[in-house]
């Protein structure tokens, strides 16, 4: 799922983690399947300067603020997904971008 969803209530752990697949899949010159979702980020060579990037781009996508610390360090694009939802779940919808 690569549009924007409308609403928080419209996204799902495994939208996040498809667009998460997608965007590292565009970023590491991949097949999104060459991602996979289990594997640590560190093995894709997830940084702070990446994680800064990625945080912006899920930003934009989702609507809501996300910090570069939610992602650098996550085991796992799957676990990252669960964090990054969880942050969206407790924002309310006014917050919005």
């Amino acid at each position: 799922m690569n549009s924007r969803p409308t609403a928080p209530s419209d996204m799902s752990e495994q939208d996040v983690a498809d667009r998460m697949v997608q965007l590292l899949a565009d970023l590491l010159e991949l097949a999104p399947e060459d991602i996979d979702p289990e594997v640590p980020l560190s093995a894709y060579g997830i940084d702070s300067v990446t994680s800064t990037w990625l945080a912006g781009e899920l930003t934009s996508w989702c609507g809501i603020p996300l910090e570069r610390e939610l992602l650098l360090g996550r085991p796992s694009v799957v676990e990252a997904a669960e964090d990054v939802m969880e942050v969206v779940r407790r924002q309310p919808e006014r917050n919005r971008v």
